[in-house]
């Protein structure tokens, strides 16, 4: 039964664009006025493939990101205050809710009147829009929190900014994350009303001159791309939830039973340890940031650096569990190793291959990026799969010869971000690297934690990390420089002006950083250090999105100044 749904909800909405395309042929709908199926696939094509599609969207998101993120910050901390404060619900619900049901839509041309045809409108149009959506969800959700929650927070002395921090903001995270999603809908559908008012490019504004010229299947071609673009976000968000509200329970139907298809993609899946791939995903997504920020984008090319380098990541994460099997480093009793080989779900031989065969997809995606752009990102591919292949192959492998910190450092910070800079600026300078260099060390420092963690086990199986070679005093000493040095590299990136001012909002990460610190010094035993190799992904991960978080405020400013 449950297979037969599945079917269904695949082939239905197939069936219905088959009837819509012999409807079309057939005559009897106009096809001057209903968009032929296949035709709008053609355009859809055309336009991604002369850049015109990547082109339109890419400024639509940067006006939906910019809005949305000015009216849910607006919204969900007004929603919060609402939430925990009986007077501030006293005196804004009433607005609020008088505001909301009034079509956004009619709203714009006072938004236009009082700030003209400029980006501030189309931007501050967006915010408004969605603010409201925010604010009554987060009050609801926070609403419906036990009171006994709020009580217990109080009595064991709680001021009212801790029962924020502690109470309100987490209880209520996963229907604000819920909300998010509704907002980046809604917003994807407004565009195309903000982008009438005197908007020169943009998604909706390619909407709009398509219906004006009855170019039905330039028009169909667009809302297609806004549906495609919605489905991902939304599919983003769902991915990304359980991650950022690990304390929510997510609900097990013990009635649907696991296919054996699912079944291999969730093997697969676990054993590539995706739980890794923020170290592959945040230096792309920095350097095309920073491309953009100089006058350089492609998000096509963009999308495809960061593909392929997670492509490289789980050929790499594959390659080193056959390895370590194979060279014994990895047993049942291992700490933190991906494990598949040992759970007995995939054989060795499954592992390599697997590996290879990521291997293959990032290196297709790299040649592709040759051809587009130059020579470099050839250098850098083989680089890369040289690195990941022999981090822990042969006899002389990098992890085990005292230079994984040194090859994590160079791979997994400047070669991506250069990577992705080059492949839609052209040419590449040394401010790029220097700017890539906070995100270096803390993505090392995550692996000398690792081996911070191993040392007594590595001793014994021979394996010669840079912990092992230092010594117990001196490899702390050198996780205190990569965490120190992120932070001391950024501040002097900014002071150069290499990094924009806005890049010190990932300052408030820290705390983290020395608290991880201190628990290194305390703690030797391999439990202990565990959580430390954990909160230190953990920092970099927040970090590196706090960091292209600065790099995105610095661009969207400089875009709407006009400069």
């Amino acid at each position: 039964m449950r297979l037969n749904r599945r079917w269904i909800s695949v082939l239905s909405p197939l069936i219905l664009v088959l009837v819509w395309e012999m409807l079309v042929q057939a005559g009897v709908l106009n096809r001057r006025f209903f968009p032929q199926p296949t035709k709008v696939i053609e355009t859809l094509i055309d336009l991604s493939s002369t850049g015109t599609l990547w082109n339109e969207l890419g400024i639509s998101a940067l006006r939906i990101t910019v809005g949305f993120l000015i009216g849910s910050l607006i919204g969900i901390s007004l929603g919060l205050l609402i939430g925990i404060s009986q007077t501030a619900s006293a005196a804004l619900r009433p607005i609020i809710t008088a505001i909301n049901p009034i079509p956004k839509i009619a709203l714009i041309p006072f938004v236009v009147l009082a700030l003209g045809f400029t980006e501030w409108a189309r931007v501050l149009s967006l915010a408004i829009s969605v603010m409201p959506i925010m604010l009554l969800d987060t009050a609801a959700a926070v609403g419906r929190i036990d009171s006994r929650y709020f009580e217990v927070a109080q009595n064991y002395g709680a001021s009212r900014w801790d029962t924020f921090w502690t109470v309100a903001l987490p209880a209520s995270l996963p229907s604000i994350m819920n909300s998010v999603k509704l907002g980046l809908s809604y917003s994807l559908t407004l565009i195309i009303g903000v982008e009438l008012f005197g908007a020169r490019q943009g998604i909706g504004k390619l909407i709009w001159d398509s219906a004006s010229l009855y170019a039905v299947n330039k028009l169909g071609a667009g809302i297609v791309a806004i549906a495609l673009t919605g489905w991902l976000i939304t599919a983003a968000i769902d991915a990304l939830t359980p991650s950022l509200i690990p304390w929510q329970p997510r609900p097990v139907d013990p009635r649907i039973e696991e296919s054996p298809i699912q079944r291999q993609i969730r093997v697969w899946w676990r054993a590539t340890r995706p739980w890794s791939f923020t170290a592959a995903t945040i230096p792309a997504v920095l350097g095309t940031m920073i491309a953009a920020y100089q006058g350089h984008f492609n998000l096509l090319h963009g999308v495809l650096v960061m593909v392929g380098s997670i492509a490289l990541q789980a050929g790499t994460n594959l390659i080193n569990d056959f390895y370590d099997y194979r060279k014994g480093t990895d047993n049942e009793q291992s700490l933190g190793i991906g494990g598949a080989i040992q759970r007995k779900d995939l054989t060795p031989r499954q592992i390599f291959l697997g590996g290879i065969s990521a291997f293959a997809v990032g290196s297709g995606i790299g040649l592709y990026l040759v051809s587009v752009s130059g020579p470099l990102i050839l250098i850098l591919g083989i680089l890369s799969v040289l690195a990941g292949f022999f981090y822990t192959a042969g006899p002389a492998a990098l992890a085990y010869t005292g230079l994984g910190e040194i090859t994590v450092f160079i791979f997994m910070g400047p070669v991506i971000v250069v990577g992705a800079y080059y492949v839609q600026a052209g040419a590449v300078g040394w401010d790029v690297f220097w700017a890539s260099l906070p995100i270096a060390f803390l993505v090392a420092a995550i692996l000398h934690a690792n081996n911070l963690r191993d040392m007594e086990t590595d001793r014994r199986i021979g394996k010669r990390t840079l912990a092992i070679i230092l010594g117990r005093k001196y490899a702390n000493i050198e996780y205190y420089v990569l965490v120190g040095g992120t932070y001391a590299a950024l501040i002097v990136t900014v002071i150069l002006g290499i990094s924009p001012l806005y890049t010190l909002i990932t300052l408030i990460t820290l705390p983290t950083a020395v608290n991880l610190m201190r628990r290194v010094v305390l703690n030797t035993e391999p439990a202990a250090l565990n959580p430390v190799l954990r909160k230190t992904a953990q920092l970099h991960q927040r970090f590196g999105m706090l960091l292209v978080g600065g790099w995105v405020i610095a661009l969207c400013l400089k875009l709407l100044s006009g400069n």
